[in-house]
């Protein structure tokens, strides 16, 4: 009798410490992970004098995304007043894609392609597309009011004497049904 108590009570301690941990981490898991978590979809380099980079995230009307970004670029190469992170200079100009926000911020762009023809005489593609630009900066959430694929650059026209980068993390706003 006693025998069998004790080989009862050991399969009852062992089942106890397989059962146990594996609840916990249950618990400790919808504990630590909000309601509406982002999850990392992208992390890229944004590089100043590259223009528009593609992201190769095609996304759709009404998704949410957080960008947080980081990293030093400048505006005119070689000028130490030029300098800035992804909240820009303290400057406007009519040479940046949203002229009310900072040049050398980081931005975004959603493009949809409507259409694709091809010039007879030059071969060249024509794309006819609608885009819309948006503010990102170090940190944002954005609601996507367009469907396409989206793009990061800096808030300037003139890129070419840019130098630097931006690392940006591409974060995709899930909203967990309980």
């Amino acid at each position: 009798m006693k025998l069998r108590k004790r080989k009862a009570l050991r399969l009852l301690l062992i089942l106890n410490l397989l059962v146990l941990p594996l609840a916990l981490s249950s618990e400790e898991s919808q504990l630590s992970t909000p309601l509406d978590s982002p999850l990392l979809i992208k992390q890229l380099e944004v590089a100043a004098a590259s223009g528009w980079v593609d992201t190769g995230i095609d996304v759709k009307e009404g998704e949410k995304y957080e960008f947080k970004a980081s990293g030093t670029i400048s505006c005119q190469k070689g000028n130490p007043i030029a300098s800035c992170g992804p909240e820009g200079l303290d400057l406007q100009t009519v040479q940046q894609p949203i002229t009310n926000h900072n040049l050398g911020a980081l931005v975004g762009k959603v493009v949809k392609v409507l259409s694709v023809t091809k010039d007879e005489e030059t071969g060249e593609e024509i794309r006819e597309e609608v885009s819309k630009v948006f503010f990102i900066g170090p940190r944002a959430e954005v609601e996507m009011t367009l469907e396409g694929r989206l793009y990061l650059g800096v808030n300037d026209n003139v890129y070419a004497d840019n130098d630097g980068k931006f690392i940006v993390e591409i974060y995709r706003k899930t909203e967990n049904k309980i």
